[in-house]
């Protein structure tokens, strides 16, 4: 609270300020040709200036233009398209008719500057004697702008690869918490999906598929040309639940966070996905899983634009399980035994559900931003406040966020910009997913039947809970534990862009940059004495746990970029080579403290502490070089680059792996009046997915004892000296189209992606002191199709918008030298994830019945990968009114639901009686029993706007537009699911092991009043 309180007066204090600078500078004396001072009329009182204190020039200095800008292909006039006199910040914005009139504008040759934030740019040169001038601007599909290389980009329509694009109304059309779930239904291909409902995240983004086994499967982030870290690192909570005990072993049970979670959603213009090699290519052994790239708001307009955003919400249970109803004494003592008798009275019933999960209390977001240029200098700060109240007691997420966006031109040959970002978060996680301890919420619900009393008495103590040996209440450890997460980040980057030589046909340009992300995260969980269950579960009364992580992301390039366009056409060549270096390093320190003295929180205040600590460094050096080319009227598309990288994570750091790639696309002529464009497009590219740090090393520990000294043992696993990155070929085709004057965009686009080199392990001879080892070989392919379109079946007054897409992938293993082997999963009675030659790599396998000899037989019985996915997007318009609304429909797919077993298991499944016994007695040979359908058709989010009119909002002094909304997100699921949330996944951020249901954080709806102020 005490952070909050000094960092909103800061905050807004250092907007205001940029304001106010911003200010001063624009009402400087316009430029010395316009300051000639005219004189008034005999008996004509002078009038003040209403844009500047100068003196006004002299009408014969002046004229007055007048004009109007439109859709190049619609021919509909666009409004508040801004205008303005290049060199000056004199301009105008265009009516809702796309007229505008420009008044002192000098009587010579100038240009004018339109620019649109749909639109672009466009610079258009008038004469000294024109005063009119009609001007027609290039919608999205045709100029908006991609990244094709480390330095170089070409406009969408000579685009020779499939890259989705989120711009920033997209992005927060509906307030989410995080930036990973606002692209969720938006990007075809994309599988985005929750670890479970905590505040604060918890989410992985999967594209085109499984690209790997055991290395890396989270995409690339690259914000403002910074390579950030996403890594998901755990709070150290297994240590108390013991989730990593048997086999699984694997603290990714402890719901982490992945760190893409820490940016402002509202600081974005626009995301680019990069969904495949042959796009990616270019950022080679980092983006076999894909790259995002956020590019954040800069400065546009010449006058300061001031906004101001404050909502109020709140999250609410979105789904129960629901518990059986006890009718008789005689079911409880069937079910439990003769001594649950003394605890049941007839007609009493508690809902330990909406007891445990039902808060809804408010929730908050402000923000306030400042952008525009001056003179030489564009700037964007802007601040954010945000309070997430969680469902369940003691969770929820907090997030101060501030950014300042510079950006500087230096004379006519030099630019600099600078970005920065400051963020600070408190996520509180509460006690969910899998664990071996029964102390976890919903591990302990199906052991807290309804009859039983959970509530603490008057005095505040919670009774204990006799249907478990450890006595755990959930509603007690909901109130009493403390799992919280605290992140301080930095993000900062810098380029500078020299050109070096600009003639008509030849622009040659320097382009440096560096950036650095760094932060650190603090998880500190207490589990007080009066616990429950804290003496019972290991006979240590009090349990704390300390841990930090220290972050560093660190990268710098050097470009060179030459772009060659004659003066007679036919060609644009742009040449650009360049290097580039990157760091990365995390130091992880875990503290366990049980046995707490007096019930103090601190780590030394236990009588049993224990240390854990995990450091890793990797340094990678990239070269490239790439060339496009612009043919026949830019026409035809040609692209061609080679990347050459070299990392110490390799069992060779200074071998050098080359990344190639080529694409084509070619632009065909318009062969129908109502085929405005129509593009075929091919490429093929090269991609990595370096080692896991570590590897190439054979593994010691240095905690073991020889002989009763202390001593290094090996941990059973020998490195790989030759170890290397896996290896991505993929090959894309697909066509784009553009038609009826823009109210039609469709995209298709097919692929198919090779990976060879796995990274997997293999059993080695005992005798060799070694059971396995990593190393390279085996392949696995996935094939896929997407699509996307776009209609806008009525224009005018009221305006409809309406959007699709579909994606479709299926992988296979196609080779694999080492016997089938499993990959996550809790064994073939449950059902588990097995990779083996000839089947899908996200197969779910398990005991389907038993042979001849009653042993079981094994096969598949499931699998995680959907049929397919579609999303449904509509915007409709009138007047002042807009209405906006996503459906994100997943079909197919399987999960393992295991919260369902626990519940059948203690007899409290709300079915039991007509369905649970029999499930339980299925199970024994029928792993299939607790495999279910995860197809879900949601509402993601729905947005209901009013623009209040002018005349209103121009009665409150220096208020220029005012905006009411209302919003929701994940209001509607339907599904055939019985658990809580068919996109759950209790072992996220993995590359196989998804969709096991053990426990999770419930899933949460959220509603939402907006107010956006614009000054």
């Amino acid at each position: 609270m005490t952070l909050r309180r000094a960092l909103i007066p800061g905050c807004v204090f250092a907007l205001f300020s940029l304001e106010t600078l911003a200010q001063d500078a624009n009402i400087a004396p316009p430029a010395p040709e316009t300051q000639t001072p005219g004189t008034p009329a005999p008996g004509v009182a002078p009038q003040p200036a209403l844009t500047a204190p100068a003196p006004a020039p002299a009408p014969a200095n002046v004229r007055t233009v007048k004009g109007r800008v439109a859709d190049r292909l619609t021919n509909e006039g666009l409004p508040l398209v801004r205008v303005i006199i290049k060199g000056t910040t004199q301009g105008v914005e265009t009516e809702l008719d796309g007229t505008f009139t420009l008044p002192n504008v000098p009587a010579r040759a100038v240009t004018l500057l339109f620019s649109s934030q749909d639109y672009g740019e466009r610079e258009v040169q008038i004469g000294a004697n024109q005063r009119t001038v009609e001007v027609a601007l290039e919608n999205i599909f045709a100029e908006e702008m991609v990244v094709v290389g480390r330095a170089s980009e070409v406009a969408r329509k000579n685009l020779a690869n499939s890259v989705a694009s989120v711009n920033s109304e997209e992005i927060n059309r509906a307030p989410a918490q995080t930036v990973d779930q606002a692209l969720q239904g938006k990007v075809a291909g994309a599988n985005i999906q929750s670890n479970g409902g905590a505040p604060g995240g918890g989410l992985q983004l999967r594209l085109r598929g499984v690209s790997t086994i055991n290395g890396s499967s989270a995409p690339l982030y690259v914000i403002d040309g910074v390579l950030v870290s996403d890594v998901a690192i755990a709070s150290g909570v297994f240590a108390i639940t013991e989730s990593v005990a048997g086999a699984n072993a694997n603290p990714t049970q402890d719901n982490q966070v992945n760190r893409i979670a820490d940016i402002n959603p509202n600081d974005i213009e626009s995301i680019e996905v990069l969904k495949g090699a042959s796009a990616a290519a270019i950022y080679g052994s980092k983006a076999a899983n894909g790259v995002v790239i956020i590019n954040t708001k800069r400065g546009r307009s010449s006058e300061p634009q001031f906004e101001v955003t404050q909502r109020l919400g709140m999250y609410t249970l979105a789904n129960k399980l629901g518990t059986r109803r006890f009718n008789s004494v005689d079911e409880v003592r069937d079910t439990f035994g003769e001594a649950a008798a003394q605890y049941y009275v007839e007609g009493r019933r508690f809902d330990h559900e909406s007891a445990l999960a039902g808060r809804r209390d408010l929730s908050s977001e402000t923000l306030a931003s400042v952008s525009g240029v001056t003179g030489n200098t564009k700037y964007f700060a802007s601040a954010m406040i945000k309070n997430d109240e969680g469902i369940i007691a003691n969770t929820g997420y907090e997030k101060q966020s501030f950014r300042l966006n510079l950006g500087q031109k230096l004379g006519e040959s030099v630019e600099v910009n600078v970005a920065t970002n400051l963020v600070h978060s408190l996520g509180q996680r509460g006690l969910t997913n899998n664990d071996n301890a029964s102390i976890s919420n919903y591990m302990v619900l199906p052991h807290a039947p309804e009859f039983l009393p959970l509530e603490a008495n008057s005095d505040g103590v919670y009774p204990q809970n006799p249907f478990l040996s450890n006595r755990a209440n959930p509603l007690q450890t909901a109130a009493l534990v403390k799992n919280d997460e605290n992140v301080w980040r930095f993000i900062g980057s810098g380029d500078l862009t020299w050109h070096l030589w600009k003639t008509e046909a030849h622009h040659l340009r320097v382009l440096a940059n560096a950036g650095v992300d760094r932060f650190q995260q603090e998880n500190s969980l207490f589990f007080p004495p009066e616990l429950n269950f804290e003496p019972l579960d290991d006979g240590l009364p009090g349990s704390s746990l300390f841990g930090t992580s220290q972050v560093r992301n660190l990268n710098s390039g050097l470009n060179l970029v030459h772009t060659y366009k004659p003066t007679s056409g036919g060609i644009v060549a742009t040449t650009s080579g360049g290097l580039q270096f990157e760091e990365r390093n995390i130091d992880s320190v875990y503290i366990v403290s049980k046995n707490l003295n007096a019930g103090r929180q601190n780590v030394d205040s236990g009588t049993v502490v224990n240390l854990r600590q995990n450091r890793s460094l990797v340094r990678d050096r990239g070269y490239y070089v790439q060339e496009e080319l612009l043919l026949l009227d830019e026409r035809l598309t040609l692209v061609g680059a080679l990347r050459g990288e070299q990392s110490s994570a390799n069992g060779n750091p200074n071998a050098l792996f080359l990344y190639p790639k080529l694409a084509t696309a070619y632009r065909i002529p318009s062969f129908h009046p109502k085929v405005n464009e129509f593009k075929v497009r091919a490429a093929y590219g090269e991609t990595g997915n370096l080692p896991l740090y570590g590897m190439k090393f054979t593994g010691l520990r240095a905690t073991g004892n020889i002989a009763g000294s202390p001593g290094l043992v090996g941990t059973g696993i020998a490195g790989d000296r030759n170890i290397k990155p896996e290896r991505q070929r993929e090959i894309e085709a697909g066509v784009d189209a553009l038609l009826f004057g823009g109210d039609v965009v469709a995209e298709l686009s097919i692929y198919q992606r090779n990976i060879s080199d796995l990274l997997l392990q293999r059993a080695l001879a005992p005798s060799g002191g070694f059971a396995t080892q990593i190393f390279n070989g085996g392949s696995l392919r996935n094939r896929g199709v997407e699509a996307m379109l776009q209609v806008t079946p009525v224009r005018g007054g009221f305006e409809w918008t309406s959007g699709a897409t579909f994606a479709l992938n299926r992988s296979r293993v196609t080779d694999l030298p080492v016997p089938a082997f499993l990959a996550g999963g809790f064994g073939t009675s449950l059902g588990a994830f097995r990779i083996e030659e000839g089947a899908t790599a996200t197969q779910i396998v398990g005991n389907d019945g038993v042979d001849e000899n009653g042993r079981p037989i094994v096969r598949k019985i499931g699998d995680t990968e959907p049929t397919f996915r579609m999303s449904f997007t509509n915007s409709l318009k009138y007047r002042d009114f807009s209405l906006s609304f996503l459906f994100d429909w997943q079909q197919g797919s399987d999960i393992i639901n295991l919260t369902r077993y626990i519940y059948d298991d203690a007899g409290t499944s709300p079915d039991f009686t007509t369905g649970g016994r029999e499930r339980l007695v299925r199970q024994r040979t029928h792993a299939s029993t607790y495999i279910e359908d995860a197809s879900f058709l949601k509402l993601r989010e729905v947005t209901f706007m009013y623009q209040l009119p002018k005349d209103w909002v121009s009665m409150v002094p220096a208020v220029k537009s005012a905006r009411l909304s209302l919003s929701g997100r994940n209001l509607l699921m339907f599904t055939g699911y019985s658990g809580l949330d068919p996109e759950v996944s209790n072992f996220g951020n993995q590359a196989v092991a998804r969709n096991v249901d053990v426990a999770p954080f419930p899933p949460s709806r959220s509603f939402w009043t907006s107010i956006d102020v614009g000054f």
